[in-house]
């Protein structure tokens, strides 16, 4: 109980209030870590924060591993390619919780168990023949695992991103976790939420810099959230990236100044060689704890 507590109480707090399954907000690759949240029009085969529409145009293998507080762990392998003229991608994505002493009413040990979240996804995206407009959709599987308790779903995603090549900018809109949960024993109160995702994103033109804002509406909550992240394109392969959000508000303990500062906020560096790319990011809460990721992709 001692090692479930915080568990609990991390995926409670950090992430969205009164959803029934917090899980799906959690991060799974480096950019995502980097942007603070942001990015949804950032191309990523492994990223759970992301417009269907977007894909990297090439063929792309990316592995990364997440490490959350309570020495909570997420490893995650995606793979796109083209395919029928757009572009195909796979992914999966896991979330293992830990090992958990278990006990009977009567306190007495009844074994280890383990405790995790599974998804695995397929996608694909297409360009429009005569506009600058790309559409996609994905579908996943997701399996919630603890003890002998087991909660299933299938979902859907669907997206669109217009791209102005004169304003070097993009513009998306895309709604996500629309499905249902079946078979298994549902553990919690709740429900899978749908979210509604307008996002943005702008190349500067005299800084090596491209800008994201994605602002998310879900269901039954009053305010949607908004996120603002930058990609700085460096000299030799080298990227920098930054993002915070209005989380930064919800997130703030007023314990000190420079946690009030960098609460909410993610910091990444990322350096690409050839076809491979290694990048690492971290993102620190309100509370002083941070999350800290990183991914290797392979161009094939």
């Amino acid at each position: 109980m001692k090692k479930l507590f915080p568990v609990s109480l991390f995926l409670i707090s950090c992430l969205i209030a009164e959803t029934g399954f917090p899980a799906f907000d959690v991060f799974s690759s480096s950019a995502e870590l980097g942007l603070g949240g942001a990015g949804f029009l950032n191309p990523s085969p492994i990223s759970a924060k992301i417009n269907p529409a977007v894909a990297d145009s090439g063929r792309l293998f990316s592995t990364s591993i997440i490490r959350f507080p309570a020495s909570i762990t997420s490893q995650n392998a995606g793979l796109s390619l083209p395919w029928k003229s757009g572009v195909g991608s796979i992914s999966v994505r896991h979330i293992s919780y830990g090992t958990f002493e278990g006990y009977d009413s009567d306190f007495q040990s009844t074994g280890t168990y383990q405790s995790g979240d599974t998804w695995l996804k397929v996608g694909f995206a297409k360009p429009m023949s005569r506009l600058p407009i790309r559409y996609g959709t994905t579908a996943q599987y997701f399996s919630s695992t603890l003890k002998e308790h087991q909660i299933k779903a299938l979902l859907f995603s669907f997206g669109s991103v217009l791209t102005l090549h004169r304003f070097r900018a993009k513009f998306g809109v895309s709604f996500h976790q629309v499905g249902k949960m079946f078979g298994g024993e549902i553990l919690a109160n709740g429900s899978i939420k749908t979210k509604t995702v307008l996002s943005g994103s702008k190349q500067l033109i005299h800084l090596p810099l491209t800008l994201f804002l994605d602002t998310i509406f879900e269901k039954n909550t009053a305010e949607p959230e908004v996120f603002l992240g930058g990609n700085f394109k460096l000299k030799n392969g080298l990227q920098i990236r930054w993002g915070t959000s209005s989380r930064k508000l919800d997130h703030n303990t007023k314990q000190d100044f420079l946690r009030s500062t960098l609460g909410a906020s993610g910091f990444g560096i990322g350096f690409i060689s050839g076809a491979t790319s290694i990048n690492y990011g971290t993102f620190i809460f309100g509370s002083g704890a941070s999350v800290h990721g990183l991914d290797i992709g392979i161009k094939f």
